[in-house]
């Protein structure tokens, strides 16, 4: 797919410069560009994914605890 890129001056400069020092070219530059920010976005969910799922382990535990505490009478009394 062609497409134009409009850069300021600045950002182009600095496109130009990262290819020739990769020896590549600027639309490779551009396309690894995006394939890395996809990834590193890609690992930001995961992790995100991560603690959410930890978060609720946590909470569970935690309402486990305090509902054995809370009812520590009544599990003694089942247990006899």
């Amino acid at each position: 797919m062609a497409m134009t890129l409009r850069l300021d001056p600045a950002d182009e400069d600095l496109l130009r410069a990262v290819a020739e020092r990769e020896k590549r070219t600027m639309t490779d530059v551009v396309a690894i560009a995006v394939r890395e920010h996809a990834a590193r976005l890609d690992a930001a969910d995961e992790d995100a994914s991560l603690a959410a799922r930890a978060a609720r382990r946590s909470a569970a535990a935690r309402a486990i605890r305090d509902s054995i505490a809370e009812n520590a009478e009544a599990l003694d009394l089942l247990s006899r």
